[in-house]
């Protein structure tokens, strides 16, 4: 305690000193001599030079990771228009890449000469006047600092780089497993799942392929019968001139190491998943074992799934052979090309996948099935525009802003009250059969022949695309034997067929007493306004009598302000009991709360 009270005095009387006028060079040259006097000039003058050399090399890989070309590496050409060209930006990064390295080189030169003469001036100076010289030195590289930290701040933001726009990484990064993260795994991670290092490595197989797959292509066009020879000889010369200039170029790739390096400890790590969140942009860290069990308590669901305990080759073979044979039959009525893209061969089946609902407690997983690639994935591509006239009504919102120019418009005498319901799980719990038996007798024939199917075609095709959704998870097969696959290019289709079709008989048969003054859906979200608070209970009881009472379970609330934009449930497992008319409703508190990201919303006027 004494030791320090004695620093603070030293230092006091040493500020004092220089407010009476006595400068630190002085005070040094009369202590310490000239030699030591020149020793902290050259300090000072090597600490400013080492930072102002770290923020340079830092201003330079900013320009590097955003491909931005500063100012003094640009060279003159004879023809400005080059200046415009990919291969003048090329050339201008060879420039780039010698003066950074330069500056690397050029900081650990000062960075040594700066280590020994501060080792120089400690050994010097008193121990006392030792830490005076350090904080004075330090206290003055950072104010001569700050004017080029203005610089390199306006030089970014006349390149179109704001450093001042940090990411927030809490905001970003979601960690729920057990380990914990390093500030560089963050700092890496904050980047986002999309961010991406330039490719060291090209498969030459794998980009020629893709050029002898348009070459197919075009072949098949009947405008280039007379020419396809000289066609095929300008692909080829591009695909050999794209595959030599990235060899070229890859050379000049920026170092990767401060972005593999923390992200190997992490891919290394067999305990954990990281993901993608459901309904924002960020990255999502969970146990393994948590992963894993959350879909297996979906799948357990033995009403929904079924395990198949056939070979997944084999049972593939099988679907495929099912699906050809249907297909010969109507290969006479549709488009070849459609025919052609129909017919699966060496397909793959689905892949389970989850995303953590980061928004709700206990962080559950919705459930996705990756079906690119399987049998029936082009099949239900070719069938979702068949069943398009089915899945919109008036009730639909076709996009948020028509949305809210509707109810911006609306105009009630009397207040209202607003309401808003979600299905829960919409896709999992569409009823498979009884929503293709609506699409098969609803659909015209006449909308049927613009395909080139009948009903009975039209069935099968449904039936074997809809009802077979095979998928893997954690190495074992299921399929989906009720529901829609989320994933699939015909779950949105089912699910609106669907409920297109039971909210208009609801809405038509409920009596005018205290039916909804105003409806409006959004895939599996909804918006209602009532003359009274109570008709929304009405509504409920009235729907025990409607298909609908399928998709409808209390807890419910309701907000009679129409300032209040208040979001309210109702869960659809058919499972559950109905509702209880004589149970009492549960007011929404008078605060706004945050509607679901998939329903558009907007204030309504009072």
């Amino acid at each position: 305690m004494r030791f320090f009270t004695a620093v603070l005095i030293h230092l006091f009387l040493l500020t004092i000193r220089r407010i009476i006028g006595i400068p630190i060079t002085e005070y040094i040259r009369s202590k310490y001599g000239r030699t030591a006097l020149s020793t902290f000039r050259r300090t000072e003058k090597l600490s400013f030079r080492s930072k102002k050399l770290q923020k340079d090399i830092r201003f330079l890989r900013l320009c590097k990771d955003y491909h931005v070309i500063p100012n003094f590496v640009n060279f003159r050409v004879h023809n400005p228009m080059f200046n415009l060209t990919q291969i003048y930006r090329s050339w201008c990064f060879h420039p780039l890449n010698r003066e950074l390295t330069r500056q690397v080189n050029k900081e650990t030169i000062v960075s040594k000469k700066l280590d020994n003469d501060f080792a120089l001036l400690k050994s010097t100076l008193s121990p006392f006047d030792f830490i005076f010289v350090s904080r004075l030195i330090n206290g003055n590289v950072e104010n001569k600092l700050r004017k080029v930290d203005s610089v390199h701040s306006n030089k970014l933001l006349n390149l179109g780089i704001d450093i001042k726009k940090k990411v927030d990484k809490n905001k970003v990064i979601f960690n729920f497993s057990n380990i914990t993260l390093t500030e560089e795994q963050k700092d890496v991670l904050s980047y986002g799942l999309d961010y991406c290092i330039p490719q060291t490595k090209l498969a030459f197989h794998k980009i020629y392929l893709y050029f002898e797959k348009l070459c197919s292509t075009i072949k098949n066009c009947d405008i280039y019968n007379n020419n396809f020879n000289n066609v095929a000889n300008n692909i080829t010369t591009i695909a050999n001139n794209t595959f030599r200039k990235f060899s070229h170029q890859r050379k000049q790739a920026r170092d990767s190491d401060p972005f593999l390096s923390p992200l190997q400890t992490l891919k290394n790590d067999n305990s954990i998943v990281i993901t993608k969140p459901d309904k924002r942009r960020g990255v999502v860290i969970v146990n393994k074992c948590d992963y894993k069990q959350k879909p297996m308590d979906i799948l357990n669901d033995q009403t929904k799934f079924k395990r198949i305990s056939t070979e997944i080759s084999t049972h593939l073979l099988y679907l495929e052979d099912k699906l050809n044979r249907l297909l010969r039959t109507i290969k006479s009525s549709i488009i070849l090309n459609a025919y052609n893209s129909l017919l699966p061969s060496g397909s793959r089946p689905g892949v389970l996948y989850g995303l953590p609902k980061v928004h709700k407690p206990n962080i559950p997983l919705r459930p996705i099935i990756s079906s690119i690639g399987t049998f029936n994935y082009n099949a239900a591509k070719f069938l979702a525009p068949v069943i398009s006239p089915l899945t919109t009504n008036h009730y639909t919102i076709d996009n948020s802003t028509a949305f809210a120019k509707e109810i911006t418009s609306l105009n009630y005498q009397k207040p209202v009250t607003m309401a808003s319901f979600d299905v829960e799980s919409l896709f999992t719990n569409v009823p498979l059969h009884e929503t293709t038996e609506l699409i098969v007798n609803n659909l015209n024939i006449s909308h049927l022949d613009k395909f080139g199917l009948d009903k009975v075609h039209f069935r099968k095709l449904l039936e074997i695309t809809a009802h077979h959704s095979v998928f893997c998870f954690d190495d074992c097969l299921y399929t989906q034997i009720d529901g829609v696959a989320m994933g699939s290019p015909l779950g949105p289709s089912y699910a609106n067929a669907f409920l297109c079709h039971h909210e208009q008989d609801w809405l038509e048969q409920s009596p005018l007493e205290f039916k909804p003054l105003h409806y409006r859906r959004y895939i599996d979200d909804t918006f209602l306004l009532f003359k009274h608070p109570s008709h929304i209970k009405c509504t409920f009881v009235f729907s025990n009598t409607n298909t609908i009472a399928k998709f409808l379970k209390q807890p419910f609330n309701y907000s009679s302000d129409l300032c209040s934009n208040v979001v309210y449930l109702f869960t659809c497992p058919s499972c559950q009991a109905s509702p209880n008319p004589g149970s009492p409703l549960t007011t929404a508190p008078n605060t706004e709360t945050t509607a679901h990201s998939s329903m558009p919303t907007r204030a309504l006027p009072t």
